[in-house]
């Protein structure tokens, strides 16, 4: 999830550089698709984790 949003960071910083006249408009975009890429990450790493958190408490009950 992390690696995704700083990839898109660095797709952001990278069209900004190479279109200076259009930065103004690409870095809302690019921040936009930054809180996309974590919302759509979040849900999977909540269910990984209640998982793993999950299955230590059951190890410990064993």
């Amino acid at each position: 999830m992390l690696a995704s949003a700083g990839v898109t960071y660095l797709i952001t910083w990278g069209s900004a550089w190479s279109y200076p006249q259009g930065a103004h408009t690409i870095w809302p975009i690019g921040w936009a698709s930054i809180a996309i890429v974590l919302a759509l990450g979040f849900k999977p790493f909540w269910d990984s984790w209640r998982i793993d958190k999950l299955s230590a408490v059951q190890r410990r009950d064993d």
